[in-house]
């Protein structure tokens, strides 16, 4: 399936003081949640995550994390950059001839080389002096997997629009050839971070070129649950 129209990000049309290259990577399909939540939409499913860690900064440079700052309930939920990253450049890389036959060649080079976002040390550090609350680095599980588990560490409910998480067209496409959902692929680059102002967090992100927009909120209680066009669904736990 190709889907030519690019949907606008929900964050280009919200927050202020966007980059040139912001502004670029969204014309080249970035924050397509809208599209995605259609593709994908369906009972959601547990996914066997080896995430879970938290961010550990230190595996990537010295950006230090204060041990007193974790998510709490009535925080606006941020995501940076978009989900899928680290799986579509793996999947574009080993599979590159099979993705010609159906994709153009520039298609495919761009979604192998998505391993350049891969790093989050410019949005840890910006999000530190930006009100950041909680921060968590998403890998193996997906964006599902991360948000259950920030939710768990931090004993908070969350309520997210499906159609609101950045991904790239590159990614949607390359996952329904492969049959993967890119809810659930491989996501390292991409942090989820809560604030009290989470417009505020996302815009100094964006000031310094790094995608990000708010796409809900923790609450009280235990719920983890999912919105698409109003329909509800729980998020699962993931699998270890």
């Amino acid at each position: 399936m190709r889907q030519e129209k690019r949907s606008e990000n929900v964050s280009v049309r919200s927050v202020s003081g966007k980059t040139e290259s912001y502004v670029r990577e969204t014309e080249n399909g970035a924050g397509l949640g809208k599209d995605c939540a259609v593709l994908c939409a369906g009972p959601l499913t547990e996914e066997r995550c080896g995430a879970g860690q938290g961010l550990c900064v230190g595996q990537e440079g010295n950006v230090p994390l204060a041990g007193s700052q974790k998510a709490g309930a009535d925080q606006d939920i941020v995501v940076s950059k978009w989900i899928g990253l680290e799986g579509t450049a793996r999947l574009a890389s080993a599979n590159g001839e099979r993705l010609r036959q159906r994709f153009p060649a520039r298609m495919i080079e761009e979604a192998a080389a998505f391993d350049r976002y891969l790093s989050i040390i410019p949005e840890a550090a910006t999000a530190m002096k930006s009100g950041v609350c909680g921060i968590k680095a998403v890998s193996q599980g997906g964006i599902f997997a991360g948000l259950w588990e920030m939710a768990e560490e931090a004993g908070v409910g969350l309520e997210a629009d499906l159609r609101k998480i950045p991904v790239r067209q590159e990614t949607i496409e390359i996952c329904e050839v492969f049959g993967e959902n890119p809810y659930e692929l491989s996501s390292g680059g991409c942090l989820i971070m809560t604030a009290e102002d989470g417009n505020a967090l996302a815009a100094a992100l964006m000031r310094e070129g790094i995608p990000a927009v708010v796409i809900g909120r923790t609450t009280r209680g235990n719920d983890r649950v999912l919105y698409n066009e109003g329909r509800k669904q729980f998020l699962n736990k993931p699998r270890r």
